[in-house]
């Protein structure tokens, strides 16, 4: 708990929240900025995930999706200082939150059901959802390890709102980053996020902040490809490969050259053949 207390004391000059449903959210919709913030070392980084994201299965499959956060954190910090990260606990409106910290960064899991794509839940959570609790057809929503149990939607929205007044309450510069909510601006997007947004844009606080706003789903339809699919097997191949290597001897390709790295990625493939009727020839292939 100490160390806690030190990372949130650190001298920062602008902090930046990702309010998001799932652990994959900030890297499917707002990886750019998440990037540029979390390598400014005068910047601290929040992630606030309000669901466990679990799609109605058991603890394995949640807890994975929170290791898969910590790997994209990690591999987003490793290129460019040593890593630093332990776990934690905090109470925040009467509500018991786990908390990781790695460098600048702090990540909050609120592990609350799964809503499922309509919005009505799980069985193996009976039903519950952030929909439904903001819609007032349930009043109970509890996390999926038992650790807060919220009886209102009020509650939920406070427990937010005493994160962001917590790390933030010594620094004057403030963002926060979700995804829209509005129906007409973002179509057909997850009900988690939807329902999140909203718990956002109803604090009391969201007006001292500076906020940015993301599509969800709907960037698949409406946005361009920059990226082709070969170029994208050979990123995340170097991405998984990158990753072992750090996991196992704390030695980061990307730190060594980070330039270097992102060329060798972007690049197309060119190799050269022997075909069998020109024997000790090679011919080359686009």
């Amino acid at each position: 708990m100490e160390k806690k207390r030190y990372i949130s004391r650190r001298r920062f000059d602008r902090i930046c929240f990702y309010v998001i449903a799932h652990a994959d959210d900030w890297q499917l919709f707002m990886h750019q900025n998440v990037l540029e913030d979390i390598w400014s070392p005068r910047c601290k980084v929040i992630f606030i995930i309000t669901t466990a994201g679990d799609a109605g299965r058991d603890k394995s499959y949640w807890m994975a999706r929170e290791e898969g956060l910590k790997s994209s954190v990690r591999f987003c910090l490793a290129p460019i200082s040593p890593l630093s990260e332990f776990p934690g606990n905090n109470i925040f409106n009467g509500f018991n939150i786990h908390w990781w910290t790695l460098n600048n960064s702090t990540s909050y899991f609120l592990r609350l059901p799964d809503g499922n794509l309509d919005g009505n839940g799980f069985a193996s959570n009976n039903f519950q959802s952030l929909a439904k609790l903001e819609s007032g057809e349930i009043n109970v929503l509890a996390a999926v390890n038992n650790s807060a149990v919220y009886y209102n939607w009020e509650s939920l929205v406070k427990t937010i709102e005493s994160i962001i007044m917590f790390e933030s309450s010594t620094v004057s510069d403030k963002w926060i980053h979700y995804l829209d909510p509005d129906p007409t601006a973002n179509p057909n997007d997850h009900p988690d996020h939807i329902t999140t947004s909203k718990a956002i844009q109803q604090m009391n606080i969201i007006s001292s902040l500076r906020q940015l706003i993301f599509p969800g789903y709907y960037m698949n339809s409406a946005l361009e490809e920059n990226f082709s699919e070969e170029q994208f097997w050979k990123a995340g191949m170097f991405a998984v490969y990158e990753k072992a290597v750090h996991d196992f001897c704390g030695y980061s390709t990307l730190h060594e050259n980070m330039e270097l790295y992102i060329k060798w990625c972007s690049r197309q493939l060119k190799y050269l053949t022997i075909l069998p009727e020109h024997k000790g020839e090679f011919h080359k292939l686009n």
